[in-house]
């Protein structure tokens, strides 16, 4: 395939002096199917051989199952998915590694258009590299895992991590359920009864409230008055996330900073066991 030579020799051409690590390894999956990982860790400097001059670090690590055999239509579909998780639909039909090439070598093409001119005007203006803005460099790191979940469910997590300017680095997550024996999401609808969401809401609000008292290392927060006092679901009444993994044990959801909470309080991860769950489920086993 042709964009695979491509991809690589664009790569190679825009690294210059930086450093460039990517591959492919192997695991565990359902079945017949291993889990597969394409990982790049590159940095690139802003005037190619230059090292004195602003920096990009990406890395990236996307996690896939490898078919096990040219029938295995399934792993295909999984792997659809997964990629559209992972950076949505442009690039979603390629072959894993020529996926995080592209990926890769996108996200240095963007670096270079965003910040090249405003560099070297500064340059020009008699700005020492010692002296620049902090902001001409950035950083992406974006991690995935798939793992074995509850009954024929891949849980698949993916979690974005950028800093391109700012007062600190933007981070967050998504997750996903991915049905084994059809390659599709697991939609929250077919989970959570449409009557019962009340009743789960009710739990997600107890286990909030524990976790803010865990938090702020108190035990005084027992209302959802006491939640807002802290910077709580100031303008929310409690919701299910859309991230939540159906596991062995339970049912764990995720509220990403900023969610529910102030950034200073991070993500929540909150975790309802089958003993308290199942009664609000479409899937009872």
């Amino acid at each position: 395939m042709k964009i695979d030579k491509i991809v690589l020799s664009s790569l190679i051409a825009c690294t210059g002096a930086g450093m460039l690590v990517t591959g492919c390894t192997d695991g565990q999956g359902y079945g017949e199917a291993a889990v597969n990982a394409c990982i790049t860790d590159t940095t690139v400097y802003l005037l190619g051989n230059d090292k004195a001059s602003p920096n990009c670090h990406i890395k990236l690590s996307f996690a896939y199952l490898n078919p096990h055999s040219e029938k295995d239509t399934v792993s295909e579909a999984v792997n659809h998915t997964l990629k559209q998780m992972y950076f949505g639909d442009l690039y979603a039909k390629l072959a894993p590694q020529t996926f995080i090439d592209t990926i890769t070598h996108n996200l240095i093409s963007d670096y270079r258009r965003d910040v090249l001119e405003s560099y070297r005007t500064d340059l020009e203006n008699g700005v020492s590299p010692e002296d620049m803005p902090s902001w001409y460099n950035y950083d992406f790191e974006i991690t995935s895992e798939l793992e074995k979940g509850r009954d024929s469910i891949w849980n698949y997590k993916v979690v974005t991590s950028q800093y391109m300017g700012g007062a600190h680095p933007n981070t967050w997550a998504k997750w996903a359920n991915i049905n084994a024996r059809t390659g599709r999401q697991v939609s929250e609808n077919e989970i959570f009864g449409k009557a019962d969401k009340k009743g789960i809401c009710k739990l997600l609000l107890e286990k909030i409230i524990g976790s803010a008292n865990e938090r702020l290392e108190t035990d005084t927060i027992t209302s959802v008055e006491g939640l807002h006092a802290n910077g709580i679901l100031l303008d929310e009444e409690v919701f299910i996330p859309e991230n939540f993994l159906l596991k062995a044990d339970g049912i764990e959801f995720l509220y990403n900073p900023y969610e529910i909470a102030p950034y200073y309080l991070g993500s929540f991860k909150l975790t309802i066991s089958n003993e308290e769950i199942t009664p609000y489920l479409n899937i009872k086993k």
